[in-house]
């Protein structure tokens, strides 16, 4: 299947379940958002994290060529998809729009429901850091304790 098509169907379902969850007045808190992409049913589903089908699509490629689908392959083609999806969504505001609670996760989860992969990790907590930042707080250390050694 083309990564175009498979992105476009991936999208619209995850979009879709999030704007299910909007139209939940009542809804409770949601901590994760398990995605699962299944290939050998030829379905994409999106579930809360009591484990509460939101959204379930058919996806016509894996459907139709559902004998020489390769499982591995598919799912790390759609780890890649799902990552963008859920980062793009993120930077448009999208979880905004829903109840969430912090630490808030979404996963690619199989049919156990075991996670495969962590495709966006939100949280207020945390502050990840980079490799740049990491070496100029090492050289500064570094700087701060010649000098405060110096002085003894």
């Amino acid at each position: 299947m083309k990564r175009d098509a498979l992105y476009h169907i991936l999208d619209r379902a995850f979009r879709e379940a999030l704007e299910l969850l909007h139209k939940k007045e009542f809804s409770a808190s949601i901590v994760d958002l398990y995605l699962l992409p299944n290939p050998d049913a030829g379905e994409f589903s999106v579930f809360d994290d009591e484990d509460h089908l939101i959204v379930k699509v058919p996806v016509p490629a894996w459907e139709e060529e559902y004998e020489t689908v390769d499982n591995d392959t598919v799912l790390i083609e759609c780890e890649s998809i799902l990552k963008e999806i859920a980062h793009a969504v993120n930077d448009e505001g999208g979880f905004d729009l829903i109840n969430i609670m912090k630490p808030f996760s979404v996963l690619m989860v199989d049919e156990e429901m075991e996670t495969l992969a962590e495709l966006l990790l939100i949280d207020d907590e945390q502050l990840l850091l980079d490799d740049d930042f990491l070496k100029n707080m090492d050289e500064e250390l570094d700087d701060f304790f010649k000098k405060l050694m110096s002085d003894i």
